[in-house]
């Protein structure tokens, strides 16, 4: 049994990192508040998607010995590392010379982002100024360095995942959404730091760990059934079809609600729906059309990691009299016009050509 492209996934990838546009160039108003809660499913769905295909051998079959386990994972983060280390120098270079346009010493630059304290907080959660200051506001690289940590632990504990691995999302997911409840209505400090500190929660072991988990189970669950033959598991996905999509549509009316009757969290309990109904979907539902599964497979990590370095340039253009104004509901598909430009045309482009050839 051979793997498949699955272009469920790849279309819905390249809508999510449009959706984490709006997370960061939020759309005013009600419809903005709505659209905000509904995309805050798309960084679980990218750590579930991550699960999903890792552990997965080209025959389509689960990895599941401990020397493949770690042969696969040493492959994926050789990869993860390059992509970190391409896109951290980037923002890096970008903030370093936004701070000597606005004449910042060097050595503040460095000691303000590389000083212990920083290093620590980059250390234990992902965040901090290591990752982002007031050049580029959004710490968005957190998902690529809790990635690393989640990859790294697999890695390390390869022996024991499957044995764990039910346990722990169960575990961890409940401590997230027992620590965002307390963010609302009992804000203790645990270590000195406000629980209402996003990183306390939106970090790898409490959404990147227990996400990554999830995708690695359910890829088990999907081979299981595959192996049993392509006729049963068409049959047996085919019947969750529906199930699947009123759990999706469950999970985003819950996620609105949630937003509105709590308050704005980094993960509601409707984004866990949205990405348990969504990974149904992706083994019941056929996409035809290639467009958004092109764009999806080529252009959307690119989206994801460089919309925040598109939103800067922008902001200091126009703070600085460079480029006209924009309105907070024109910003967003402002990005996303910039975004579809840069990164997805040549995709598309190179489609075309292949399909003439």
């Amino acid at each position: 049994m051979k793997t498949k492209e699955n272009r469920f996934i790849y279309a819905l990838k390249f809508i999510a990192c449009l959706l984490v546009i709006t997370i960061h160039a939020r759309i005013p108003g009600t419809v903005g508040d709505i659209v905000f809660s509904i995309a805050r499913f798309a960084v679980p769905f990218f750590f579930a998607v991550s699960g999903r295909f890792l552990l997965v051998g080209k025959d389509g079959m689960p990895i599941r010995d401990v020397p493949s386990i770690r042969k696969k994972l040493a492959v994926s983060l050789r990869k993860l590392f390059k992509i970190t280390a391409i896109v951290y120098s980037i923002y890096l270079i970008y903030s370093f010379v936004i701070n000597m346009i606005y004449k910042t010493p060097v050595s503040e630059f460095f000691s303000s982002r590389f000083n212990i304290g920083e290093i620590v907080r980059f250390l234990l959660f992902n965040a901090g100024r290591v990752v982002f200051d007031y050049s580029y506001v959004f710490d968005h690289l957190w998902y690529l360095f809790a990635l690393i940590y989640v990859y790294v632990l697999i890695y390390v504990f390869a022996p024991v995942l499957r044995s764990w691995y039910k346990a722990l999302i169960i575990i961890l997911l409940s401590i997230m959404f027992l620590g965002e409840l307390l963010q609302t209505y009992y804000p203790i400090r645990p270590f000195d730091i406000s629980i209402q500190t996003p990183y306390m929660i939106r970090n790898w072991l409490f959404e990147g760990i227990p996400f990554v988990l999830m995708g690695i189970l359910f890829s088990d669950h999907v081979c299981n059934i595959r192996s049993k033959g392509e006729d049963y598991a068409a049959r047996h996905f085919e019947k969750l079809r529906v199930p699947a999509a009123l759990l999706v549509l469950a999970g985003v009316i819950s996620s609105v609600v949630e937003a509105f009757v709590i308050d704005f969290k980094e993960v509601y309990f409707g984004s866990l729906l949205i990405v348990v109904g969504v990974l149904f979907l992706s083994e019941s539902v056929d996409i035809r059309s290639r467009v958004l599964s092109i764009l999806g497979k080529r252009a959307s990590s690119n989206i994801y990691f460089y919309h925040v370095l598109i939103i800067a340039i922008l902001d200091f253009l126009s703070q600085n009299g460079m480029i006209p104004g924009y309105s907070m509901l024109q910003k967003p598909f402002i990005v996303m016009f910039i975004c579809f430009i840069v990164f997805c045309i040549k995709p598309l482009w190179e489609e075309l050509r292949e399909v003439k050839n």
